[in-house]
Parts: structure tokens; sequence; C-alpha cells
């Protein structure tokens, strides 16, 4: 009498299906590095906005747009804002070992919309 092992198999294929999901979703979003110079300019443009219509009393909005208020006129684009969007990207990802997704400020699933 033949019996089929259907869990194992079952169990298998779910396990491949979410391997399959995480690698495809890895080349989603390109790392700040991979990302042009008007990308980046349009990333901190939109922090910058977004940042300060969820915290409008926070005292980081001026540094934000400190930062990137000489951006356009300079040529400059600020590193710090390459450090957000990676670890805005590795919380997307669920990458991430100090951020989760849904809590936190940069674990705000809003900010998904800003990758590129």
């Amino acid at each position: 009498m033949l019996r089929f092992v259907r869990p194992q198999i079952t169990r298998n294929l779910t396990c491949l299906q979410k391997s399959f999901t995480t690698t495809s979703r890895l080349g989603t979003y390109k790392e700040w590095k991979q990302l042009s110079d008007d990308d980046k300019r349009n990333f901190i443009h939109s922090y910058v906005s977004f940042y300060k219509e969820k915290h409008p009393c926070s005292k980081s909005n001026v540094m934000y747009r400190s930062l990137a208020e000489g951006m356009d006129e300079h040529g400059d684009i600020p590193y710090v804002f390459g450090i957000l969007y990676n670890e805005i990207r590795s919380v997307t990802l669920g990458e991430s070992t100090d951020n989760k997704r849904g809590q936190g400020i940069l674990g705000d699933p809003s900010l998904e919309s800003l990758l590129k």
C-alpha cells in the first residue's frame, strides 16, 4: 500500500515560498549608494516634508530642514539622509536589528512610499 507524505511536502513548499518572497523583495528597493543624485534629493525633500507633517512639534524638523536647505544650491547631498534611507529600507525588508516595522519613527509603514 502506498502512502503519501503530504505534510512534509507542504511544509517544504511553504518554506520555499517564503524564501522566494524574501529574495524577490531584496531587489525591490535600491540602496542609497545605488540612487542617482536626483533620487537622493527627492528622497530628502520628501522625508523632510513627511517628518514635519508627522511630528510637527519636534526639534528635529529644524535640523533636517537646515541640512537640506543649501543642498540644491551647493550640489551637496548630506549623507545623514543616506543612513536614514538605508535604515528605512532595512525595516521595510525586515532586516533591521534596531527598528521594527510599526514601532517608532523609522518603523512607520508609510515611510516605505519614499523608497526607490
